[in-house]
């Protein structure tokens, strides 16, 4: 074979791979997080995210106001949702994967009498999602939606594709700063904004 015959053929095989990479990103293939667009950083929430496991589940109650005119009962819930292999790495390093999604998932509710006690509280319609996703690479440096560790994003329910938030550090950041209070001392510095220690799931048994 000629040396002008080998470059061809060498070309040929160049550009095949080359275009099955792109094939493969073009089929949705997602090299970094579900819930990321990698072209703008722009987060969404991920459409299977309910058949993931659950992490665990917050009940609001009825506070000031709502108390007054509602009586004592819930008011809303937020069940969180990951994937099955977030917990398996966390149970075994004690840490978040880059890439890890949470999808708190925000629940209107509502307070009855039944025969299981008096008052007792369920969902009822979704009212949004808040979505979180581990970012260890620091990555869009220039978003006001990433940083310190996570890309945080507010969705309202009736477009789970655009969040709301516009700053991170100030939609954000001020409902998670209790959780580093009650964080475990030896927790990464970024995972000390997750309120593990609500979910039983995480821990070692």
């Amino acid at each position: 074979m000629s040396k002008a015959g080998y470059l061809i053929v060498v070309l040929y095989f160049v550009l095949i791979s080359i275009a099955q990479s792109s094939s493969s990103l073009a089929e949705g293939e997602q090299p970094f997080s579900p819930a990321v667009d990698v072209a703008t950083g722009a987060l969404h929430v991920p459409e299977n995210y309910t058949e993931w496991p659950t992490l665990g589940t917050w009940a609001h109650a009825n506070t000031g106001e709502s108390l007054e005119k509602m009586g004592p009962g819930l008011h809303e819930y937020h069940t969180v949702y990951t994937q099955p292999e977030t917990i398996a790495y966390y149970k075994k390093t004690g840490r978040f994967p880059d890439g890890a999604v949470l999808v708190k998932e925000l629940l209107n509710a509502k307070t009855m009498a039944m025969t299981t006690g008096p008052a007792v509280g369920h969902a009822t319609t979704i009212k949004g999602w808040f979505v979180l996703v581990r970012d260890t690479k620091g990555r869009y440096k220039e978003s006001s939606l990433w940083g310190d560790g996570w890309a945080w994003s507010l969705f309202n329910a009736e477009d789970p594709n655009h969040t709301v938030s516009k700053n991170y550090k100030t939609d954000c950041i001020p409902c998670h700063v209790p959780a580093r209070e009650l964080a475990r001392s030896n927790a990464p510095d970024a995972d000390k904004w997750i309120y593990a220690f609500g979910y039983p799931v995480l821990q070692k048994k």
